[in-house]
C-alpha cells in the first residue's frame, strides 16, 4: 500500500484563501450589480511603483492607495527578515504556474534550465523591472498594468492593458512555465527582481543611503533614475554572479548531514528546483521559504528552519505582516497627489476643506485636472487628492476666501435632458428638491439614469446650496411631486451597457422639495435646454427677400436627447441642395419646428421633402470628408 503524501498544510491553506478570495471577486458582480471588483486592490507590487512615485514626485501613480503601498512595505520588510514569503504563500501567478509545472513533470515535459543560460536569462527581469519602474514613476500610471498576466486575464483586458504586451507575458507564463519549471517567475518576473534585490538588504540599504546622503546632504542633483539603475545592475549582478542570498536574511532551511540519507526528495519536491540534499544551509536566491522540502523529508528533523521546528514560522509572519500593513493602512492616509503653490508664510497659516464623496476622484489623471480647475480660483494654495475614500483637502487663504467659496468651486452644475417632451404638453411643472448626500457630478449623472426610467421626467438641474438643490422638469400629466421625492430616496439604480446589467447604491435624503412653477411654457423650457440650430449657406446673402420662400415642418424628434447632433448633421445633409440657403429651428408652445429658407428658381418643396426624408443623411465632416448617416428623421 503506497504510503499518503505529507501535503504542506500551511503554504496550501493560504494559496487557496487567495484563490477562493479571486474566484470571490470574480462571482459577487454576478449577483451584486452594485459591487465593482477590485483585482489590484492589495497589489504589493503596485503599492512599490505608487509608493516609488510618491518619492519622486510627491504624487501616487495611477489608482493606488495607501493600501497597495502598506502591502509593499510588508513585503519588504517580510524579505528582510525571513525571505520571499509573498512569492510563496500569496502570488496568484506563482501559484498557477507552479501548479502548471506539476502537470507538466507528471507529463515528462517540464525540465529545468541550468548552467550559463539559467544565469543569462535572468538578465531579463532587472530589465523589466528598470522598464516598469521608470514609465510607472514618469508617467505616474502603473505600467505593469500593460502586461501583467493577472492583471490582464482578471480584468477582462480592460483599457489599461497593452494586448501584444499581454499576449507575450501569458506566453512566457502559461506555455513557459508548463515547458520548464517555473520559467516567469525565475527569469521575467519584475516583483521577482524587486524581490531579490530586497533580499540583498545591506546592498539595498546601503545603495539606497549613498544616494538620499549625496542629493539630501550635499545637495548634489541625481535624478532618481540613477538610483534605480544601480539597484537594478546590482541585483542582477549578484544574483547571475552569485545566485545566493545575502546573510542578513535571518530565517533559512537547515539539513542535518548527520541524519540525512540523500534520498532527494527534497530536490524533486522544491517549486524552484534548488538542490537542497547537498548543502547544510540553503542560501540559494531562489529558495521562498515556502516549506515543502521540510514536509516531504522522510527523516525526522532532518530539514527545519534555522535547526528548529519552525515550519509554521513563515506561513503566521505572512499572516501577521498582511494583518500589520492593513493596520497601518487604516491609520495613514498618503495623497494621491500632494501640491502646495503657496509660499511657506502662507501655508503656515492656511485654511483647510476637506471633501469626501467625490466620484469623479477616482485616480492621478482626475486628481491633476482637479488640481488644475483649483488652480484657477485666487486664494487657493494648494490640493490633495485621496482616491481610496474619493475625497479632497484644500488649502486656502482665509482673508481671501471661505469655506464656503472652496465647496461652491468644487462643485459643478448639472444640466441634462433626460426625454423629450409628450405630444400636447400644455405646460411644463417644475420641482426644486433640496438633496443631502448629493454633490458630485456622478450623482447627477445615477439619478438622471433612474428618473429616465420613469415616464414623465424631461430634465434636471443641479445648482449649488447647502444642500444642493436639483430643478427637476416634469410633465404633471404622468408623474406627480410625491413620486419624483420617492424616486430621489431609492437606494439603488440600474441599468444596461451593451447588453450587461449595471447597477449602484445611492443614499441621497430628500431634505426638502417643493413645486417652484406649475405652467412653465414649453417654448421656454425649449430654448432654456435646448441649443438652436441656425445656418445660412449657398449664397443666402447674395439674394433678396422677394428671391426667398420658406418652409415649416414639425421637428419633435429634434428633443429627443439620444440623438445628440443629428439636426446638425440633418442642415449639412439639406445644404447639399443649392436651392435650400437656410436652416433654423423654432422653439414653440407646440414644440421644435423646422423652418427652411429656399429659392423656388433653383428648386422645389416636394424636392426638398425628398431630400429630408431620404433613408441616409450625406454629411460634410469638420475635418473634410463626406459621411452617410442613417436619417432618423422622418417629416
Amino acid at each position: 500500500m503506497a504510503k499518503a503524501v505529507k501535503r504542506n498544510i500551511y503554504r496550501l491553506a493560504l494559496q487557496w484563501m487567495v484563490l477562493l478570495g479571486i474566484i470571490y471577486l470574480l462571482v459577487r458582480p454576478q449577483f451584486d450589480k452594485t459591487y465593482t471588483a477590485d483585482f489590484e486592490a492589495y497589489c504589493p507590487f503596485g503599492g512599490l511603483q505608487a509608493f516609488s512615485s510618491f518619492l519622486a514626485n510627491n504624487s501616487l501613480a495611477c489608482s493606488m492607495t495607501t493600501t497597495q503601498i502598506a502591502m509593499g512595505l510588508a513585503l519588504i520588510l517580510g524579505i528582510f527578515i525571513f525571505s520571499k514569503l509573498f512569492c510563496s504563500y500569496i502570488c496568484p501567478i506563482g501559484t498557477f504556474t507552479e501548479w502548471l509545472g506539476r502537470t507538466g513533470k507528471k507529463m515528462k515535459m517540464n525540465f529545468v534550465i541550468t548552467g550559463l543560460a539559467d544565469r543569462i536569462l535572468r538578465i531579463f527581469k532587472y530589465a523589466v523591472l528598470f522598464i516598469t519602474f521608470y514609465f510607472s514613476v514618469t508617467s505616474s500610471e502603473l505600467f505593469c498594468k500593460t502586461f501583467d498576466p493577472y492583471y490582464a486575464v482578471f480584468s477582462g483586458f480592460s483599457s489599461d492593458v497593452v494586448l501584444s504586451y499581454a499576449i507575450m507575458a501569458l506566453f512566457l507564463a502559461i506555455p513557459g512555465s508548463f515547458f520548464i519549471r517555473q520559467f516567469w517567475c525565475k527569469y521575467f518576473c519584475p516583483l521577482s527582481a524587486a524581490s531579490n534585490i530586497f533580499t540583498y538588504g545591506y546592498i539595498f540599504l546601503g545603495l539606497t543611503g549613498l544616494y538620499a546622503l549625496l542629493v539630501l546632504v550635499f545637495g548634489l542633483t541625481i535624478g532618481w533614475v540613477w538610483l534605480l539603475g544601480a539597484l537594478s545592475l546590482a541585483g542582477m549582478l549578484l544574483e547571475t554572479g552569485r545566485l545566493k542570498t545575502c546573510r542578513s536574511v535571518w530565517f533559512k532551511i537547515t539539513r542535518n548531514p548527520d541524519t540525512c540519507t540523500s534520498c532527494t526528495l527534497c530536490d524533486k519536491v522544491c517549486p524552484m528546483a534548488i538542490k537542497i540534499s547537498d548543502k547544510p544551509v540553503v542560501d540559494h536566491i531562489d529558495c521562498h521559504l515556502c516549506g515543502d522540502c521540510i514536509t516531504r523529508c522522510p527523516e525526522k528533523d532532518t530539514l527545519q528552519i534555522n535547526r528548529k521546528k519552525m515550519n509554521w514560522l513563515p506561513a503566521t509572519a505572512t499572516v501577521i505582516l498582511i494583518v500589520a500593513g492593513l493596520v497601518f493602512a487604516a491609520f495613514t492616509d498618503i495623497p494621491t497627489i500632494n501640491q502646495r503653490w503657496g509660499s511657506p508664510e502662507q501655508m503656515e497659516n492656511a485654511g483647510i476643506y476637506r471633501q469626501s464623496g467625490l466620484a469623479s476622484i477616482k485616480c492621478f489623471g482626475s486628481s491633476m485636472s482637479f488640481a488644475n480647475h483649483m488652480k484657477e480660483l485666487p486664494g487657493v494654495l494648494g490640493v490633495e487628492t485621496y482616491v481610496g475614500d474619493h475625497s479632497v483637502k484644500v488649502f486656502y487663504d482665509k482673508a481671501l476666501l471661505s469655506d464656503e467659496d472652496i465647496k461652491k468651486a468644487i462643485f459643478k452644475p448639472v444640466s441634462s435632458v433626460i426625454a423629450a417632451p409628450f405630444k400636447g404638453l400644455p405646460a411644463l411643472s417644475v420641482a426644486e428638491a433640496s438633496i443631502n448626500q448629493f454633490f458630485d457630478p456622478k450623482d447627477a449623472m445615477l439619478l438622471g439614469i433612474r428618473f429616465e426610467q420613469n415616464k414623465g421626467i424631461l430634465a434636471i438641474q443641479t445648482v449649488f446650496g447647502e444642500p444642493v438643490h436639483a430643478l427637476i422638469y416634469y410633465d404633471p400629466r404622468f408623474i406627480n411631486i410625491g413620486k419624483i421625492g420617492e424616486l430621489i430616496e431609492a437606494k439603488r439604480v440600474t441599468w444596461n451597457v451593451d447588453g450587461e446589467t449595471m447597477a449602484a447604491k445611492t443614499d441621497f435624503e430628500v431634505a426638502s422639495i417643493t413645486e417652484k412653477n406649475s405652467g412653465m411654457p414649453l417654448s421656454e423650457y425649449l430654448a432654456m435646454m435646448y441649443e438652436p440650430v441656425e445656418m445660412a449657406f449657398n449664397e443666402f446673402e447674395s439674394y433678396t427677400p422677394e428671391q426667398v420662400d420658406s418652409l415649416q415642418f414639425d421637428f419633435d424628434a429634434a428633443a429627443d436627447p439620444e440623438l445628440g447632433d443629428m439636426p446638425w448633421y440633418l442642415l449639412s445633409h439639406v445644404s447639399n441642395d443649392k436651392g435650400v440657403v437656410k436652416f433654423t429651428t423654432l422653439f414653440t408652445d407646440t414644440g421644435i419646428k423646422l423652418r427652411l429658407l429656399f429659392i423656388p428658381a433653383l428648386t422645389s418643396k416636394d424636392k426638398i421633402n425628398a431630400l429630408l426624408n431620404q433613408p441616409e443623411l450625406d454629411v460634410h465632416m469638420s475635418d473634410g470628408t463626406k459621411q452617410k448617416l442613417e436619417n432618423p428623421y422622418h417629416f
